[in-house]
């Protein structure tokens, strides 16, 4: 895409700009991993990633070929797939004892701050696993966009 190399500072200014653009995807799903509806977090993080791999390679003027294998193509779905169902078992199951045990005697409990702190502890999770994926993916971009200058 790019017609000539970009230069290291221009390489590091590009790095920036994506990395707050996967940040605020990040929050996107930690926003679907909150909701409690099923299979929302999981159509919502591949949309998001695919969304971050197009965002990414247009703001290092690079073609998809450049960037990545077919490979990796699939461990990347495989990999954004496995932080949606890891966020949701966190989120369900582990902060759940945690929680329940903490707010055994305490009023929270007759509010329901239990739920809703399982919740926000899995849009945590799922916020931390999509910004690692999507700050990974730019890394392979700055590497790539590094690999093509002169």
């Amino acid at each position: 895409m790019g017609s000539q190399p970009l230069t290291e500072n221009e390489i590091q200014i590009k790095e920036q700009e994506a990395r707050e653009m996967v940040n605020k995807k990040a929050l996107y799903s930690s926003v679907a991993a909150i909701l409690p509806i099923p299979l929302l977090d999981i159509g919502t993080d591949v949309k998001l990633m695919k969304d971050i791999k197009n965002e990414a390679e247009e703001i290092f003027e690079l073609d998809h070929k450049q960037v990545n294998e077919l490979s990796d193509d699939l461990m990347n779905r495989v990999l954004v797939m496995g932080t949606s169902m890891a966020s949701e078992f966190v989120g369900r199951n582990a902060s759940k004892v945690l929680f329940k045990r903490a707010a055994k005697n305490s009023k929270l409990a007759r509010f329901g701050a239990v739920p809703l702190a399982t919740n926000a502890l899995g849009a945590g999770v799922s916020y931390m696993l999509m910004k690692k994926l999507g700050h990974d993916y730019v890394d392979k971009c700055a590497k790539a966009a590094r690999n093509q200058t002169v």
